[in-house]
C-alpha cells in the first residue's frame, strides 16, 4: 500500500551575505525575475530581493541549493514583499 502523502517544500528565509572581496551571495532565492549590470531582482519565495550596484553580474545560480552570487560593486540590498511597478503608467498614476 502506498502512503499518498504530500511532500511538503522547506522555503529557506531569504539572506543576504555580503563579501567585499566577492559580492554578494543570495540565499533562498527561487526565481530570477531580472537582471541587468546595476539590478538585480530575484524572488524568495513571497519576498522579492532587490540588488542595486554597477558592473552586476552572476558569478554562480544553483537551482538546487536556491543561491546566487553576484559580483560588481553592491549599493544597496533590500527584501519586499512585492514586486513594485516601474513601468510608464506606474510613473504616470502616482
Amino acid at each position: 500500500m502506498q502512503n499518498n502523502e504530500s511532500v511538503k517544500k522547506t522555503t529557506v528565509p531569504p539572506t543576504a551575505q555580503v563579501d567585499f572581496a566577492k559580492g554578494v551571495t543570495l540565499s533562498g532565492v527561487t526565481e530570477i525575475v531580472s537582471s541587468t549590470d546595476k539590478t538585480f531582482i530575484a524572488r524568495a519565495g513571497e519576498n522579492v530581493l532587490t540588488v542595486q550596484g554597477e558592473n552586476l553580474s552572476p558569478k554562480l545560480i544553483d537551482v538546487e541549493k536556491n543561491t546566487a552570487v553576484l559580483g560588481g560593486r553592491i549599493y544597496g540590498v533590500s527584501c519586499s514583499k512585492q514586486l513594485t511597478p516601474k513601468g510608464f503608467f506606474s510613473k504616470l498614476f502616482r
